[in-house]
């Protein structure tokens, strides 16, 4: 189960107001091939699709972690494959996930998949 936020830490200003979408995945691929698109629209806020349903919560920026809160989502039916991307983004987020960064680059490290997302700008 994800970690609670609990307290509102800091807003970490690299994150705020940037999206991302990935470019690989290794280990657990999203079912239907994604891709993940991450962002952070507000101080400790995200968002996450992968294909599906939009995943949004409480996030908590904890030194080379990235703690989410209670994921709220859409709830489409989506056909095929991508039903299961949710499931995907359930298990992905189920710890708090590792992240650094390299460059214009994010990589997000979770339970069964390591992630390299890189900026999209609008």
């Amino acid at each position: 189960m994800n970690d609670a936020p609990g307290r509102a830490a800091p807003a970490d200003p690299h994150f705020v107001g940037r999206s991302y979408t990935s470019t690989v995945v290794n280990s657990a691929q999203i079912p239907g091939g994604g891709p993940l698109q991450v962002s952070f629209p507000a101080a400790n806020r995200i968002s996450l699709t992968a294909g599906c349903n939009r995943h949004i919560g409480e996030l908590q920026v904890d030194g080379p972690l990235l703690r989410l809160g209670a994921l709220a989502s859409t709830m489409m039916a989506c056909p095929g494959p991508r039903a299961q991307a949710d499931d995907w983004i359930t298990s992905f987020t189920s710890e708090p996930l590792t992240w650094y960064s390299v460059g214009q680059a994010l990589v997000l490290v979770g339970p069964d998949a390591q992630v390299l997302l890189t900026e999209k700008y609008s």
